[in-house]
């Protein structure tokens, strides 16, 4: 079962933030500049988390995690441009 994960990254070096980013934008969508909404069950997220870690240096950048429950996601809060980011399917290759 997929779950709303938000991920959150501060990525230095601006090839490393790329890279990032072209994994996320595969599987999620942008948010923010640096914040992505993701529906992914855990084999998914672990896989991300697998590319991710081997992507960045961590020293020096940072990402993070955030999993929101059906319950609290009928929670979020949006002012102003933005909606909530639906389930579509998006498959790791």
């Amino acid at each position: 079962m997929n779950q709303l994960t938000i991920i959150c990254f501060d990525v230095c070096d601006k090839k490393r933030l790329r890279q990032v980013a072209i994994q996320l934008e595969n599987i999620g969508q942008r948010i923010q500049y640096s914040v992505f909404e993701c529906y992914l069950n855990n084999k998914k997220l672990t896989t991300l988390k697998k590319r991710l870690t081997a992507i960045i240096n961590p020293e020096e950048d940072d990402i993070r995690y955030y999993s929101i429950c059906n319950k609290d996601k009928q929670k979020i809060i949006i002012d102003g441009v933005g909606s909530l980011t639906q389930d579509n399917d998006y498959y790791l290759l």
